[in-house]
């Protein structure tokens, strides 16, 4: 993983091109170009947080797919679009990159594909490791819904009724369920009544991750 100043400068040696070289392929200003490749915002030295729109310039001046230049990436990406400052009273968040990890069953008999499907931007408040999207409707009743992506958080204190991703070992599948426990009996509960509660040996699955957030597909 690299900082797109740190792309941009091997790209730029390897092609031996100066900065105004670059800043005419590419569009972006020569003295951001500069910027990015330092790391360090004017005035404060904090690590660059590039724009969705400043990688799509920089990915075109290299003749790189966005989606490769952006798995390249680390650190936080700016939601801003532009590389011009703000007022002073206007603050937009910075965002990062979750995997999309493939998709969980909401329902019965679907096993959960685990195949990495790109990345998803979210703001750094969504406390998640990664994405998963929804395939089936036992989880309408908690506004899930299918296609739907959530988000997994693999820390988590067990909270009782709460939303987990949950791999049912005995069936090698894997399922969005409201969760109870009692001793060691786990009660995994759906959100329609269309389906039933299952009732495991904690032994007999195991908790992927919490359910910490929803985005829905609209059609």
């Amino acid at each position: 993983m690299s900082t797109l100043g740190e792309i941009i400068y091997k790209y730029r040696k390897e092609h031996n091109l100066s900065m105004e070289a670059f800043s005419k392929a590419s569009g972006i200003s020569k003295a951001y170009i500069s910027i990015l490749e330092r790391n360090a915002r004017p005035g404060t030295n904090k690590p660059i947080a590039p724009s969705v729109e400043t990688i799509k310039l920089a990915s075109d001046g290299m003749n790189m797919d966005f989606n490769k230049l952006f798995s390249l990436l680390e650190g936080d990406i700016s939601l801003d679009h532009s590389d011009r400052p703000l007022p002073s009273n206007i603050i937009l968040p910075s965002a990062h990159k979750l995997p999309i990890m493939g998709t969980i069953c909401a329902g019965d008999g679907v096993v959960c594909e685990d195949d990495y499907q790109g990345t998803f931007i979210v703001d750094t408040d969504v406390k998640a490791d990664y994405c998963l999207k929804v395939h089936g409707d036992s989880m309408i009743g908690a506004n899930i819904y299918d296609g739907d992506i959530v988000f997994i958080s693999k820390s988590y204190d067990f909270v009782q009724d709460q939303i987990y991703a949950i791999e049912r070992l005995d069936y090698n599948e894997a399922s969005l369920k409201r969760v109870t426990q009692d001793g060691d009996t786990l009660i995994l509960n759906p959100c329609n009544p269309e389906y039933h509660a299952m009732v495991t040996d904690y032994e007999d699955v195991r908790i992927i991750g919490r359910c910490v957030g929803v985005l829905h597909k609209y059609v």
